[in-house]
């Protein structure tokens, strides 16, 4: 799978476990959250060339640069797609 900057992957999540394999490209940012309140960011490249991610977990992945490369599983099990505006939100205190 190509990412570019209009083709990435949104916010989503999955009933099985995904995984991540960089291949070539640039750096993408690989978002993560447990529970849709608190999220953390990684970087997937060629330091960090894989990643899994836990069943039930929200993530979405964009490049930084202009493509990446990445072999992956985002189809696999039962997937809910968020909103196009939704993103992790911390509780209001």
């Amino acid at each position: 799978m190509i990412i570019t900057i209009e083709d990435y992957i949104s916010w989503r999540k999955s009933t099985k476990c995904i995984m991540l394999k960089y291949i070539a490209g640039d750096t993408a940012v690989l978002s993560i959250s447990k529970n849709g309140v608190d999220a953390h960011a990684m970087y997937i490249n060629s330091v960090l060339t894989e990643y899994t991610i836990d069943p039930g977990y929200w993530f979405t992945l964009e490049t930084l640069g202009y493509k990446t490369e990445i072999e992956e599983n985002i189809n696999a099990g039962s997937i809910t797609i968020a909103p196009e505006d939704w993103r992790p939100t911390p509780f209001r205190s």
